[in-house]
């Protein structure tokens, strides 16, 4: 849910007044400890998977909590074994978090980092024989994304770590009085069936020993694309988000609907690029002979066209922006960038 560029509660998902910036300075301890605790809890994931291929027994004769028996999952199924690493580390250890800080914010920055993570988990099992020359133009497409992303949730977020959490989660706490343990299948829980579900391409790469040809290319420039999308649609909308807190400073009236730059030819363009960048992965699921690791990008499109519409029905809901939203609606595609209804 990072590409989402969403406030808490109510608020405007146009506007940078959110107070909870002003309660954590960049440089302060809270900052430091939350930066902190944002690299030390993936740390149980990293340290199962050297113990699991550092090269001992692969058997299982003493029981499945056994290092033995964990060595012996993660060589002979490495995708069961990456939802085990999930489950445990990030649906357990996260929501655990959450339930101390009540903020579900850490899973957040993970969607930026949970893939390049699984591609290093997928490339360290002793069977990968994929085609080099692939594994590199995968691997730098996806350290590209990782950054634009990561760089777009730290430049949404002010370089503040947890200082507020999505919307949806910061709703659904203030809403429903036993949040504290719907938290673990809405936030966490049903991240791990997007997010491993996306990376199961990874898992072809590496598992695939057919050598790269020219449809490879093709996808390439279309994952490419997609970022590029994606980096614009983001960059326009924190450009008009900085020009509404300058007008409001200035006691001017703010601009109710972006509708320029790329956003002029679809509604939501950084999602588009997103769906565009993840299809063209799922595509080397098909070069390399595994068309079925599409479904989890095909249940990702699912969630995303849902998150959609959850994000339009909140565009309208204050009054003053309702007309200007349904107009815009009304002549500008959805999702893949198209010409304008001048006439709508």
């Amino acid at each position: 849910m990072a590409e989402q560029p969403g406030t808490p509660g109510e608020t405007d998902p146009y506007d940078l007044g959110d107070p909870a910036f002003t309660r954590q300075p960049v440089w302060s301890l809270r900052n430091g400890a939350q930066l902190l605790l944002a690299i030390l809890v993936v740390l149980p994931s990293v340290f199962a998977t050297s113990v699991a291929y550092d090269g001992g027994a692969a058997t299982c004769e003493a029981g499945w909590l056994t290092t033995p028996c964990w060595r012996w999952i993660a060589v002979e199924e490495p995708i069961a074994a990456i939802n085990l690493l999930f489950f445990l580390n990030v649906c357990v250890g996260f929501w655990v978090v959450s339930l101390v800080q009540r903020s579900c914010w850490l899973i957040d920055l993970y969607w930026t980092l949970v893939p390049p993570l699984a591609f290093v988990f997928f490339g360290a099992h002793p069977a990968a024989q994929g085609d080099p020359l692939r594994l590199q133009l995968v691997r730098g497409l996806l350290l590209i994304w990782s950054f634009r992303l990561t760089y777009n949730y730290l430049r949404r977020e002010r370089m503040r770590f947890g200082a507020r959490e999505d919307w949806r989660f910061a709703k659904q706490r203030r809403e429903m009085k036993g949040f504290w343990w719907y938290a673990f299948f809405y936030a966490f829980l049903s991240q791990q069936v997007l997010l491993m579900g996306l990376v199961l391409p990874l898992w072809a790469i590496h598992h695939a020993s057919m050598p790269i040809g020219p449809f490879d290319g093709i996808l390439g420039l279309s994952m490419g694309l997609g970022i590029l999308i994606a980096h614009l649609g983001d960059t326009q909308l924190h450009a008009f988000m900085q020009a509404n807190a300058e007008r409001a400073r200035r006691g001017e009236a703010k601009k109710l609907v972006l509708d320029t730059g790329i956003w002029r030819y679809s509604r939501h363009p950084n999602y588009f690029g997103e769906q565009l960048f993840w299809w063209s992965l799922a595509g080397f699921g098909l070069v390399t002979g595994h068309p079925w690791v599409a479904l989890g990008t095909a249940i990702n499109s699912v969630v995303m066209f849902v998150v959609t519409s959850m994000t339009e029905k909140r565009m309208v809901a204050r009054g003053e922006r309702a007309a200007a939203y349904h107009a815009y609606r009304g002549r500008t595609s959805m999702w893949v960038p198209w010409f304008v209804r001048d006439d709508a």
